[in-house]
């Protein structure tokens, strides 16, 4: 058998090169932005978190400190002891939860119904509906709207407003729209009726945007203070942030007697603040695949 040379190969024939695992100049200048960037975000949870566990012998004396060489949880133990804390945390649940399923409901029902072929009036419902994303109504026939429904003072006017958001909507309507419309015809050919439809196939299928909406309502009323502050004047209504705006700016009236404690102003504030933060960063990592896909899809198709 004749022996082939390697030379007299066609070049197309010949082994490339695999790829080079070395970091060039622009891989390491993007490597040292990003760390830059996430130092930048961590750094002041970092912070917040050691003026909370700082004793006020040590705080007082170095109030720039980046480490504690002793910690103390009187902070966390005063702002726990705290009962406006945790009546302003069961109006925040009521609303993370309750408020998020009664959003989640309509606001879903119409992404659905807008993204199904052509009905009476749906350009005319869409229009207006978009209407209310570019203009508003302003502050004072939303005020006079709300006392003349008798919301106020009441934790319906934290909820009932925000029934339906519009960004939110019509994430939900691309992403129905996205779905193939051969399975709706499938399903009616068995039998099914719209509701079926609706709840049995469209639904499962959702659930990358389901849960990105879900975040966005969730976030919005764990962080929900403006209509509390607009119309409720109880002290029971108050919601977590409406507590933690008190502690941040009068935290000797909302804390009784910091310093008998031996713990500084400062470390109140900084523990409420951290308590109030938490639960949505422990939340997040969990919805983030959903979260990356969902925002996606629900913006670019359509």
């Amino acid at each position: 058998m004749a022996k082939i040379k390697l030379e007299k190969l066609p070049l197309a024939r010949r082994e490339k090169p695999g790829p080079s695992n070395r970091f060039g100049a622009f891989d390491v200048v993007i490597f040292i932005i990003l760390l830059v960037f996430a130092f930048s975000i961590i750094f002041p949870f970092y912070y917040l978190f050691v003026v909370s566990v700082t004793p006020q012998e040590i705080y007082v004396n170095n109030p720039t400190l980046l480490w504690t060489p002793k910690v103390s949880f009187e902070a966390y133990e005063t702002v726990f002891k705290e009962p406006q804390i945790w009546g302003g945390l069961k109006i925040t649940l009521i609303l993370l939860f309750g408020g998020t399923l009664y959003q989640m409901f309509f606001t879903v029902i119409t992404g659905y119904a807008l993204s199904r072929k052509n009905w009476v009036g749906k350009n005319f419902v869409m229009n207006m509906i978009l209407v209310t994303m570019f203009f508003g109504g302003g502050l004072i026939p939303y005020y006079e709207l709300i006392v003349a429904l008798g919301m106020p003072d009441t934790i319906w006017v934290m909820i009932i407003p925000g029934a339906i958001d519009t960004f939110n909507m019509l994430l939900m309507r691309n992403y129905f729209a996205s779905l193939p419309k051969e399975l709706e015809e499938s399903a009616k050919i068995d039998g099914a009726n719209d509701i079926q439809i609706f709840v049995k196939i469209f639904l499962p299928l959702s659930l990358p945007m389901l849960a990105t909406v879900g975040l966005f309502f969730a976030v919005g009323n764990w962080n929900s203070w403006y209509n509390g502050m607009l119309f409720n004047k109880s002290q029971n209504l108050k919601t977590l942030q409406q507590v933690l705006q008190d502690v941040v700016y009068t935290p000797n009236s909302s804390i009784p007697n910091p310093n008998a404690r031996k713990i500084t102003t400062e470390s109140i504030k900084m523990a409420a603040i951290f308590f109030t933060i938490i639960p949505m960063m422990l939340f997040y990592p969990f919805l983030q695949r959903f979260f990356v896909k969902g925002i996606v899809v629900g913006a670019i198709k359509g």
